[in-house]
């Protein structure tokens, strides 16, 4: 994500820092969606793990010559416990890895000192600040609770072209469904599987949370081709802060693996 909403902004910076900001200030915009890498050097491109300051889980970055034209994520939307303040993202996209573009989808959650939990859904595209969704089939305030299943399918529709038409499409099992069309300039540079800690002018850290569990059917497709598995893309592993988030092993179907936040270990998914 970008930025956080300017509604809670101000909150968020008291409760982490103890400096009073007015709640509709708006935070910093910036190319602040993006992966940032923790350390300098050049960024990890296949079967290896790359430490990063706001992104943990899995990125696919296709061979040269090839372009990722589609992504898809299952994922269940995790609790946050009210331990601690912060806000966590959990999504999928294009690009953003290595470049500053990034078309992406997915949940937001936070908690907030003196407001509690909250969870929504959203969808953002670089350097746009997040849209939340609204008007979802089957209700129309797109509810989203913790536990839910979210399926998020990002698909360049036509033909590869510089201004490239996508379908974005998030579903709630069993509760709502959101489709959008949308025209973006991509790289098609990398596809991601990510739980993010956004920014709120400066990083800000994820709250306390259960396990985000992304399976099954977490793919990507290169050049309108045929959908792959996490694991058929000599994926890098992303890690948060080496321990804020610790991505799992990916399940033995290569489509699947657990996110966790402030863990020692992370256990990959049953299947």
């Amino acid at each position: 994500m970008l930025r956080i909403p300017a509604r809670l902004a101000g909150l968020l910076t008291l409760a982490l820092a103890g400096i009073l900001m007015a709640p509709s200030a708006a935070p910093a915009a910036g190319r602040l969606g993006v992966m940032l890498p923790a350390h300098g050097g050049p960024l990890a491109q296949a079967n290896a793990t790359q430490d990063s300051l706001n992104w943990s889980g899995y990125a696919v970055l296709p061979s040269t010559g090839h372009r990722v034209t589609d992504v898809a994520s299952t994922f269940k939307v995790p609790a946050v416990n009210g331990t601690t303040p912060g806000f966590a993202a959990t999504w999928t996209g294009i690009g953003g890895y290595n470049s500053s573009d990034l078309i992406q989808a997915g949940t937001a959650e936070e908690y907030v000192t003196g407001l509690g939990p909250s969870y929504y859904a959203w969808y953002e595209i670089l350097p746009a600040s997040e849209t939340q969704i609204a008007n979802c089939s089957g209700d129309v305030n797109c509810t989203v609770r913790p536990g839910d299943t979210i399926t998020v399918t990002i698909q360049a529709t036509g033909a590869i072209q510089a201004n490239q038409t996508w379908n974005v499409s998030i579903v709630d099992a069993g509760h709502w469904t959101y489709s959008i069309g949308l025209t973006y300039a991509s790289t098609y540079s990398s596809a991601e599987w990510i739980l993010e800690a956004p920014t709120v002018g400066a990083q800000t850290v994820m709250p306390m949370m259960a396990n985000t569990t992304f399976d099954p059917n977490n793919t990507f497709t290169n050049d309108n081709g045929t959908a792959q598995n996490i694991g058929a893309g000599s994926p890098v592993e992303i890690t948060m802060n080496s321990r804020e988030g610790l991505p799992s092993a990916l399940d033995v179907e290569g489509d699947g693996f657990n996110g966790c936040a402030y863990k020692l270990s992370c256990p990959a998914p049953a299947s």
